[in-house]
């Protein structure tokens, strides 16, 4: 079992990961997100770019463009020592600068997360959903190159929702310690993904194909490949999440 799980096999949402859930539209990766999100024990920052993936209950709404988008923690906000916040930005996708205005968010995490660290404390979580839009192949900004490159120097989880692979900045698959694969229509997009996790890119097929309604794989890209006769445990299929933990995160 990688350093990432408990004994028990439960995933240690710890300080510096990097998480991907991948999958058509309404295939679950999305609710995941919020699951793995919601149980990170420290100050978070979910960037909600269609803004209704959530979570949307007592959050503290962060509001603007790369102007004036804050550049520090509002500790003011913090009732009591041991008050964890969560933040949220719902980026205007026609601003002109809607990347740079995203990066600043981005960079608050983890100007944060590295702060938090100095204090002795967990770090920061940042769920973001429509990663394709976040880290666009190519066109990637300096904050959120630096939290898929350098994300456990600045003692930040960072949790990435999207359908498309292909699409998105490399270093968003290979810097990945967990890959949540959910359904997968497009050929291309099963192929990147085989290819980045090192995977048959026909197993990989076969078992997405034997994916139930809102089943997943999940790939384990800190577990070592096993020796000659040892169960390969990089990549296990799973049930749906459970109901109520579903309710719990759609009602966030």
């Amino acid at each position: 079992m990688s350093g990432s799980f408990t004994q028990r096999g439960e995933l240690d949402i710890a300080d510096g990961l990097l998480i991907l859930a991948t999958g058509k539209k309404k295939s679950g990766k999305s609710i995941l997100g919020k699951v793995l999100f919601l149980s990170y024990p420290g100050d978070k920052i979910v960037i909600d770019v269609a803004g209704d993936d959530g979570p949307t209950q007592d959050v503290i709404e962060l509001r603007g463009t790369v102007q004036d988008l804050p550049r520090r923690w509002p500790e003011e906000q913090r009732e009591h020592p041991d008050q964890y916040l969560t933040l949220r930005y719902v980026p205007d996708l026609g601003s002109p600068t809607v990347l740079e205005d995203i990066d600043v968010v981005v960079g608050l995490a983890l100007s944060h997360g590295r702060d938090q660290h100095h204090r002795g404390r967990r770090g920061c979580c940042v769920l973001i959903h429509e990663i394709g839009k976040v880290a666009p192949a190519g066109r990637t900004k300096p904050h959120m190159a630096r939290a898929l490159g350098q994300n456990r120097h600045y003692n930040t989880t960072v949790i990435m929702c999207g359908p498309r692979p292909q699409t998105i900045d490399p270093l968003a698959l290979q810097q990945c310690d967990l890959v949540y694969i959910f359904e997968i229509l497009n050929p291309a997009d099963r192929a990147r993904l085989a290819e980045t996790i090192g995977w048959d890119p026909k197993d990989l097929d076969a078992a997405i194909e034997d994916l139930g309604r809102h089943e997943y794989l999940r790939f384990d890209c800190n577990e070592e490949k096993p020796d000659p006769g040892e169960e390969d445990i990089r990549l296990i299929h799973f049930p749906a999440l459970p109901q109520d933990l579903v309710d719990q995160a759609q009602a966030a």
